[in-house]
């Protein structure tokens, strides 16, 4: 997908007039944005080159594309710059439940779109929830702060018979003896 968006960036680049006269035989391409070679008597200087210089020399070309300044991102911040805590990643919280044993559920994707060409037993697989992998449930653990991997509890929920899991012995709640 990154590399649609560059190379659409790119080819418009490319294709855009020059913005000087002076620039008319030099013209923004992909090998001028890869392979910049600097003279010999620039080569202490890393900066771009200025815009208004002679067609013969190299220039760096800025990449500012709307394409490419848009691209999402599900990044965890690790510092908020207000009081420096994590923070948690919100399309998780929108999209997943944890349940009080570690794992994580969510909604089949699609669940709504076009039923009318769906099958009963489709629709009927659509309603149930599927369970996270151990390694998509790490990850999501990682994503959220320790007030989401907390236990809720709610008035009325609907999960409230899938918080337990009594039957391994890894999550199973302890009984008291008297």
């Amino acid at each position: 997908m990154l590399r649609t968006f560059v190379s659409g960036a790119l080819r418009s680049v490319c294709r855009a007039p020059p913005a000087f006269a002076v620039q008319q035989t030099q013209r923004a391409c992909f090998s001028q944005l890869i392979k910049v070679s600097f003279p010999a008597q620039n080569r202490n200087n890393l900066l771009p080159a200025n815009s208004l210089t002679p067609a013969g020399s190299p220039m760096l070309l800025p990449l500012s594309s709307p394409a490419l300044s848009a691209l999402p991102t599900r990044s965890v911040t690790k510092f908020s710059l207000i009081k420096g805590k994590r923070k948690s990643v919100k399309a998780v919280i929108k999209r997943f439940k944890r349940l009080d044993w570690g794992a994580w559920i969510r909604t089949h994707t699609g669940r709504h779109k076009k039923m009318f060409k769906k099958s009963m037993e489709l629709r009927r697989r659509l309603r149930q929830h599927v369970f996270t992998n151990a390694t998509q449930s790490w990850l999501l653990d990682k994503m959220v702060t320790s007030y989401w991997r907390r236990p809720k509890h709610y008035i009325d929920d609907p999960y409230a018979p899938y918080h337990k899991r009594d039957e391994y012995f890894a999550t199973k709640s302890k009984s008291f003896k008297v």
